[in-house]
């Protein structure tokens, strides 16, 4: 057994945006997860958005809510439709035509609600594939963003962004291997980067808690 250090934490009031699932649905595949022959349970998928809404504002967070646009089922993961670091928003740029239509939508409530927002150039699926940690901008690549939509989110917030090469289908977005936990501390599952960026994060994160692939 390998003993892990607690750190003491201090309760960090958080600011999310979400979109209620009411036009979820699998209607196309455009990641190993999706198969539109599976039906989907709407109404479940609104109880357990509803029970995650209400867990957050119960402890003391700040949610806002993105309209839910008819034909963008994918909108419920908002966290694909922008990066937001220090009040700067980087809007998304997506991969898949299915999806495009949601970064206009995103990038209009942000700048609704006073934001300037940033249209990118390059490919880049938000918090998908940028995970912000104290010091650095971890950035995923190798089936959504490009590394061209890396160079722009570091030249557009001015931090450094680190490239994570991702090297399973089934963990195509970082955030589906990788998890900022609070400050510089992050779990990850290994097997879902290439050993150059294994490498890396056991560099940059000695004390990160990895997980297992059925965790992943």
């Amino acid at each position: 057994m390998t003993s892990v250090s607690v750190r003491d934490r201090a309760s960090t009031p958080r600011h999310y945006l979400m979109c209620r699932p009411s036009h979820f649905d699998v209607n196309y595949a455009i990641n190993p997860w999706m198969d539109p022959a599976k039906p989907v349970d709407t109404a479940l998928a609104v109880l357990q958005w509803e029970t995650l809404h209400d867990l957050y504002r119960s402890l003391g967070h700040t949610v806002d809510l993105l309209e839910p646009v008819p034909g963008l089922p994918d909108m419920v993961f908002s966290a694909n439709g922008a990066t937001v670091v220090d009040g700067k928003v980087l809007g998304a740029r997506f991969l898949n035509s299915e999806r495009a239509a949601e970064a206009p939508a995103h990038a209009a409530w942000f700048r609704a609600h006073g934001y300037e927002v940033h249209v990118p150039e390059y490919v880049n699926e938000g918090e998908g594939d940028f995970a912000v940690t104290d010091s650095w901008i971890l950035a995923g690549r190798g089936f959504r963003c490009t590394p061209e939509g890396h160079q722009e989110a570091q030249e557009f917030f001015g931090r450094p962004v680190i490239s994570l090469e991702l090297t399973d289908p089934r963990f195509y977005h970082l955030d589906t291997a990788l998890a900022v936990l609070d400050g510089d501390e992050v779990m990850y599952y290994p097997e879902a980067f290439t050993p150059g960026s294994r490498a890396v994060l056991a560099r940059l994160f000695p004390d990160a808690l990895l997980v297992s692939q059925d965790d992943a």
